[in-house]
């Protein structure tokens, strides 16, 4: 998998859905992540910097694992979308290229 915009903004996609679902503000879920309210907008809107055309959000592994805890999941199911430690790591990764493909310009 490479690291894209539209592999940042699945992920920002999947984080802000967990934490709508858990009833968390941008604010909580920073503070249980240890990260700041900045930061969770930027990785939700997928990008890496204030601006419209920069780069991809590209998240510390510190962080990931931050907000995985906080978020009461797996980083894993952050990236890949897996629900369950058991799934097949394949029929996933192709589920993901799959949404990746759609997001793509």
């Amino acid at each position: 998998m490479i690291w894209s915009n539209a592999a940042a903004r699945l992920l920002g996609i999947r984080i802000k859905q967990l934490r709508k679902d858990r009833g968390l503000t941008q604010e909580n879920l920073a503070h249980a992540a240890g990260i700041t309210k900045n930061a969770i907008q930027l990785i939700e809107s997928g990008r890496g910097s204030a601006r419209e055309d920069g780069p991809p959000s590209n998240l510390r592994l510190t962080s990931l694992f931050g907000l995985a805890e906080a978020l009461g999941t797996s980083p894993a199911e952050l990236i890949l979308g897996l629900e369950h430690p058991s799934a097949s790591v394949e029929t996933d990764k192709a589920k993901h290229d799959e949404k990746l493909s759609e997001l793509a310009p």
